[in-house]
């Protein structure tokens, strides 16, 4: 099967295997991006997990505030109580799951349509990610993207903050949305340039199933 994968390849007009060489090459990077800060937030689970336990002991201790200090300081003020261990969990899990999202879509382990996708052959699956990046994927979220743009510029202006002496500055996390967003929406286009250099050559797909295995 590789040889008869590799000479209908060979086989190929070189302007498809030029092209299909530039596509990859342009992907990697756009794909490495969202594979990289995945890999990296995957240890926020772990800061969550201590946050949460932070949070169960200052409970049962009776602790309402944890340390002050003079000077405020970016998202935590002047002072970590209780309610801003609280808010620093959904941080953090929300950062996890901005974030997460491009590895996820990556690593295919994300929410999709199996009913038709599963049923396709390796082009049929590559044209399916193209139009569904394409058409819902990409305008989804630039679209979001730019309406929370007004949403965190107006958290900034505000200096909006908890009003139950939790997190300041909490235009940080409403940022992580557009930010999370434009992230995802990278890794989509890589994902539509890898898809069309596997579809002008398909040796390529014989060759990540080989790296898959």
């Amino acid at each position: 099967m590789n040889s008869n994968t590799g000479h209908y390849s060979d086989s190929l007009p070189p302007w498809r295997n030029g092209l299909a060489r530039i596509l990859a090459t342009i992907a990697v990077p756009l794909i490495a991006i969202g594979v990289w800060l995945g890999r990296v937030s995957s240890w926020l689970v772990l800061a969550i997990m201590f946050v949460v336990l932070t949070t169960v002991v200052m409970n049962a201790v009776g602790w309402n505030e944890l340390y002050s200090w003079d000077t405020k300081i970016l998202l935590l003020g002047d002072a970590i109580t209780i309610n801003s261990v609280i808010e620093m969990q959904w941080h953090l899990f929300g950062l996890l799951t901005l974030i997460g999202g491009s590895y996820a879509l990556h690593s295919d382990t994300h929410v999709r349509v199996d009913m038709l996708h599963h049923n396709l052959g390796p082009t049929g699956k590559h044209w399916v990610d193209i139009i569904g990046h394409l058409v819902f994927l990409i305008p989804f979220c630039v679209l979001i993207a730019w309406l929370s743009k007004h949403f965190v510029q107006m958290s900034y202006l505000s200096g909006e903050q908890s009003n139950y002496g939790g997190l300041t500055d909490r235009y940080l996390i409403k940022g992580a949305l557009p930010a999370g967003l434009a992230l995802l929406a990278i890794s989509a286009l890589g994902q539509i340039f890898d898809r069309l250099a596997k579809i002008l050559d398909p040796r390529r797909n014989a060759e990540e199933s080989h790296h898959a295995g």
